[in-house]
């Protein structure tokens, strides 16, 4: 469960070597770019504007439980990241392990560019992370029609759901690779761990790819959202069950859940 109150400015100071930088812009100039360098391992990038609340997501209120996380990942995990953003999980992840292995998927050209600076400025992470300008599927398909924000910020709410955000109001047309696709290609059989944050898509991802593809996946953390009576957290989560995984999940609002998954 997300972490509230008090206790996320324990997870600030142990997460960044320069916590005040953030407090500062909280009491003194709040909306500014803020310059992060985490610990215990060395990695610096920035957080504009548009990006504090998905800053403080996982910085802050710990939404990915990444103390939990690393003690059941290898020392040299394998982890697939659906709908990077501009890479702050895999920052996160590669401030607390030394040796993993990134394949990151973003479609919004914004974001891309943000983790690109971010890789040109720390040679850790452009080792560690391959970057893939796509948008992923279920079932195959070149291009994905995506909605989004009218704006050249980054942004977080874009979607393949039409009705996901009345913000998203701008078409895009993206290029796409299916996850079945992305797993023929991995360098071992099976992924350490799928993270996966993709408005909505989530549903296509899982439930159209082959389910012999899919238990190739030892772990995931997925942001799952009710949408209707046909997809919605219960059928996500009976379907990974079945499918041979022990799943918990908990509230982040009225529609949206962090979801746990974990092979059997």
């Amino acid at each position: 469960m997300p972490v509230t109150g008090p206790r996320r400015y324990v997870n600030l100071f142990r997460n960044v070597r320069n916590p005040f930088e953030y407090i500062s812009d909280k009491l003194h100039d709040p909306g500014g770019t803020l310059h992060f360098t985490t610990k215990p391992y060395k990695l610096h990038f920035d957080v504009p504007a548009s990006l504090h609340q998905v800053f403080k997501e996982l910085f802050m209120a710990d939404v990915y439980n990444i103390g939990a996380l690393m003690r059941v990942l290898p020392a040299d995990p394998l982890v697939i990241d659906i709908g990077a953003n501009a890479g702050f999980f895999d920052i996160l992840l590669l401030s607390k392990t030394k040796n993993a292995q990134i394949y990151a998927y973003e479609p919004l050209g914004s974001n891309i560019e943000r983790m690109r600076s971010v890789a040109s400025s720390n040679r850790r992470f452009d080792n560690s992370v391959i970057i893939n300008s796509l948008a992923v599927t279920g079932t195959p398909c070149e291009m994905l029609r995506l909605y989004a924000q009218d704006t050249d910020d980054n942004q977080v709410v874009a979607s393949s759901l039409k009705d996901f955000n009345t913000d998203n109001t701008r078409e895009l047309l993206i290029p796409a690779t299916s996850f079945s696709e992305i797993m023929a290609g991995m360098p071992k059989a099976n992924v350490d761990l799928l993270k996966m944050d993709c408005e909505g898509s989530e549903y296509d991802i899982i439930l159209n790819t082959p389910p012999d593809v899919v238990r190739r996946v030892e772990r995931m953390l997925i942001e799952v959202h009710d949408i209707d009576s046909q997809f919605n957290i219960n059928i996500f989560s009976q379907y990974l069950g079945e499918l041979g995984y022990d799943v918990n999940y908990t509230s982040i609002n009225g529609f949206c859940y962090a979801l746990e998954a974990c092979r059997k």
